[in-house]
């Protein structure tokens, strides 16, 4: 029988180990503490010359949709007789146009803003849409005329008989049965034409068109704050926000609803500080209410925070219209500014007119939803609902960008005292719905709903799994470095030599340099206590012995 013996030692590697484990704890707190997916996007979503953002906003890459739904009268001969009390509406839709918004001319200055031109296009989408709008026909108020003709109530007698008089002889209609590609995008009407030739420095333009007039805002200089403003946000003037409106056109206010230009800036009247929809502050808050101003829309339109959400795994923020957007009260110094000639229109009803030619137009929510319920009572066929007629908007919180959009809109001529003119009495005081539109963005592009989900979704959990696995490597390291650290804990062995049996129970011997095995069963386990004598270090060993059977430990 014989004896194999061993030293027990601690392994080089051991230190080693444990370092390692030092190293990756750190590594998973640098990475928690800087927060590399947040500061990637956040330099890549900064507002820069070449960042993802800028090329983002200089052509966005959403897909926004202009739906219409027209008002089709079919009564009119019984209800311009006095057959009929009510006018029959028939709502005919949609009509789906895709819109474009490019930014051009975007130029940097010094003050932490950046000036550009935006410009917007239209194009027909045949199949989003229930017809062609070049072959439908609709029965519609003439604009022009009615528009006119109320207006012409406020003149004297003399003037109004001789626009009377004007119209009979140019044959103007009341109602036009047109198709609804002319209604919206320009027909020839002749009290136009003759505006054109005797005012064309205010009716520049030969044919009438709603749509037309409405989208085609021209040129239009605007320029932007920028994030980084070194100014505290206690000293910030009132309204600045990052990415919104400093002047439009080098005006910080919407002229046609300031008496001069020393008037405070109100919400009524202010263009600074607004958004034009495109891109919002960065880390927006719960319950934040922003402006937004839109040319075609005469104002600006304030959205209240209404519930958080989710949109394909994304955290948003919803946002609607105020249902108060259209009011306009004397008493109130954020919507008084509205009421000409200190005469405000009836709740839900805001005026456009000084933005049109002054065409007495208003707009309201569809179907005169959050209206005063007296705009329904002339009306057969109108119906309206929060589901189909309110507004939603939806806000990815960290960047401010909008994710979903369903803005609606009806634009309705809101007709005066016209009892002069016997032909058009019978809409005395009534507002016409006159179509009804919205603005909407149901899905990101592929490319914006990739780069949201690798920023917000995938980005953050794969750095969460590379942090938790750091740590858990770590400890695992540190763990077994102190166990291997330990007398009775993780022990390396170390062959000295092998004897013969029997032999004295205690041997001293040197920590010897030969490469060192685990042993593999516990009954093969040599004790080891360390001792120190008046002449020597060494190590007692206590054993076992067991058989031969030539193995190597």
């Amino acid at each position: 029988m014989k004896i194999n013996i061993f030293a027990r030692g601690t392994s080089p590697s051991t230190n080693l180990i444990g370092f390692l484990g030092i190293i990756l704890m750190l590594l998973a707190t640098t990475i928690f503490i800087i927060d590399p997916v947040r500061t990637i996007v956040k330099s890549q979503m900064s507002f820069r010359k070449g960042s993802t953002l800028f090329k983002v906003w200089q052509k966005p890459p959403l897909d926004i949709f202009i739906t219409v739904y027209m008002f089709n009268v079919t009564n009119y001969d019984r209800f311009s007789r006095g057959v009929d009390h009510k006018m029959k509406l028939e709502e005919v839709g949609p009509y789906v146009y895709q819109e474009f918004l490019e930014n051009h001319n975007a130029t940097f200055h010094a003050n932490n803003t950046v000036t550009f031109v935006p410009k917007r296009t239209v194009k027909f989408v045949r199949e989003r849409s229930v017809g062609d709008p070049k072959v439908d026909k609709i029965i519609a108020p003439n604009l022009p005329y009615l528009g006119a003709t109320s207006l012409a109530s406020s003149f004297s007698m003399i003037t109004a008989m001789a626009l009377r008089a004007l119209t009979r002889q140019l044959q103007s209609k009341t109602m036009l049965d047109i198709t609804v590609h002319d209604y919206l995008w320009g027909y020839e009407d002749r009290l136009v034409y003759l505006a054109s030739k005797l005012i064309p420095q205010i009716i520049n333009f030969e044919k009438f068109g709603l749509l037309e007039r409405m989208f085609n805002e021209g040129h239009n200089v605007v320029n932007m704050h920028l994030p980084g403003s070194k100014v505290s946000k206690d000293q910030q003037p009132k309204y600045y926000r990052e990415f919104s409106i400093n002047t439009w056109n080098n005006e910080k206010s919407i002229h046609y609803w300031t008496n001069s230009r020393k008037q405070n800036l109100t919400n009524c009247n202010r263009v600074y500080g607004t958004f034009d929809g495109s891109l919002f502050p960065h880390d927006i808050e719960k319950g934040e209410i922003f402006r937004i101003y839109r040319k075609t829309f005469c104002r600006t339109l304030p959205i209240v925070f209404t519930h958080p959400s989710t949109i394909n795994g994304i955290e948003a923020y919803n946002f609607k219209l105020h249902e108060k957007s259209f009011d306009s009260d004397l008493s109130d110094r954020d919507s008084s500014c509205f009421c000409k000639n200190r005469k405000c229109l009836k709740r839900g009803l805001g005026n456009i007119t000084p933005c049109y030619y002054n065409i007495p137009l208003a707009i309201s929510f569809p179907h005169f939803f959050n209206a005063d319920p007296s705009l329904l009572k002339p009306f057969e066929g109108l119906d309206p609902n929060e589901r189909k007629h309110g507004t939603e908007i939806a806000l990815q919180p960290q960047l401010g960008i909008p994710m979903s959009v369903k803005s609606r809109f009806q634009v309705n001529l809101a007709m005066s005292d016209v009892s002069f003119n016997g032909e058009v009495q019978r809409f005395r005081n009534m507002v016409l719905p006159i179509f009804w539109l919205q603005i909407g963005l149901d899905d990101l592009t592929p490319y914006l709903k990739t780069l949201l989900i690798l920023s917000f979704k995938v980005g953050p959990i794969a750095q969460d799994f590379l942090m938790i696995t750091l740590i858990a490597a770590g400890l695992s390291s540190i763990a077994c470095a102190i166990w291997k650290s330990l007398p009775e804990s993780l022990t390396k062995y170390a062959t000295i030599k092998t004897i013969k049996f029997p032999l004295d129970r205690r041997v001293s011997v040197k920590r010897p340099d030969t490469s060192i095995q685990p042993l593999l069963q516990d009954e093969k386990t040599i004790e080891l206590q360390n001792w120190i004598d008046e002449d020597e270090k060494g190590s007692v060993f206590t054993f076992t012995p067991v058989e031969d059977s030539g193995e190597t430990f």
